[in-house]
């Protein structure tokens, strides 16, 4: 096998191996969210959050899902990944004193890798490439 037929099965494996574990982790959570029997169900109701949030955040998931699996906009899957996340670890500090706010990690890392090799995908939002930064 030559060089650069390598190079090219490492860079299709490195891009879709996070997404794709990605995937199996918010595809099946997503779902769960919409069942008023799930645990999701109960913890959403123990943060105080309305019902209708958790069926917007099992959405949102879903719709992160669909988005990395279409490969072209796998970076936007990544970026409403990363920003349920954040918003996860904001509910743990906030109603749980900063307990489990471990379960973030592993999401947080995969959708930042799948950001930083789809980054192609949004720097056509920016002309081709992001803003320089300004320093005055």
């Amino acid at each position: 096998m030559q060089k650069s037929t390598v190079i090219n099965i490492a860079k299709v494996i490195g891009t879709w191996v996070p997404a794709i574990l990605l995937v199996l982790i918010f595809a099946p959570q997503g779902w769960s969210k919409f069942d008023d029997a799930s645990g999701w169900s109960v913890a959403f109701r123990h943060w105080g959050y309305p019902d209708w949030f958790r069926i917007t955040i099992g959405l949102a998931e879903i719709s992160a899902v669909v988005l990395l699996l279409l490969g072209r906009t796998a970076a936007y899957g990544a970026i409403l990944i990363i920003l349920i996340m954040l918003g996860g670890w904001a509910t743990h500090i906030i109603f749980d004193e900063g307990q489990h706010m471990t379960s973030e990690v592993v999401p947080l890392v995969l959708a930042s890798i799948v950001l930083a090799v789809r980054r192609r995908q949004i720097q056509s939002i920016f002309g081709g490439r992001f803003p320089k930064n300004r320093r005055e």
